[in-house]
């Protein structure tokens, strides 16, 4: 399976493009939920990939990429809002205060965490036998039950909760794994 952090690390600027191009749009979001201004929070968002490019040796493969980049978007924010909050007059400091409170807030930390963790569940799945996965998919995401998995799937009840079964088996261990 291609790992689009490692590959990006190695240098290969389509890796990169294509990781730029899922981000981007997502970057500015982020940043302008917090600075409420849109053509800054482009050119945030761009120095942010550009770092990334920049500093791709230092990828670690098996880390979280997006997770990686969301943070260094959080931490440039802080920096920018800090600045404007140096510079502004008196009246707009205090929703400048607010914004970096909000941004220093543990939550942010979490959902960045929650990206991480996010995609270690994606790898889990992925690496699930075909018809363990799909059993499980049908039981957690689709909501049905073990008579409903059976039926649509052609298995026993008992088939279907041993599936289940080795699927939990499986997150726990891939969770193990990759959280140490």
């Amino acid at each position: 399976m291609p790992n689009i952090a490692e590959d990006i690390r190695n240098g290969d600027e389509k890796a990169f493009e294509m990781f730029y191009r899922l981000e981007f749009n997502n970057l500015v979001h982020f940043i302008t939920s917090y600075t409420s201004d849109r053509e800054r929070s482009r050119d945030l968002a761009q120095e942010v990939l550009c770092t990334l490019w920049e500093s791709r040796e230092s990828i670690r493969p098996e880390a979280n990429l997006r997770a990686w980049v969301f943070t260094i978007a959080r931490n440039r924010t802080l920096n920018l809002l800090k600045e404007r909050r140096l510079f502004s007059d008196p009246s707009r400091r205090c929703s400048l205060d607010e914004k970096i409170a909000a941004l220093e807030d543990p939550s942010v930390e979490h959902h960045i965490a929650a990206l991480e963790l996010s995609s270690l569940i994606k790898k889990a799945y992925d690496t699930l036998p075909v018809t363990a996965g799909d059993t499980f998919r049908l039981s957690r995401l689709g909501g049905l039950t073990n008579r409903e998995i059976s039926e649509k799937k052609g298995l026993s009840v008992k088939a279907v909760e041993y599936h289940i079964k080795i699927s939990l088996r499986h997150f726990r261990e891939k969770l193990k794994e990759y959280i140490g």
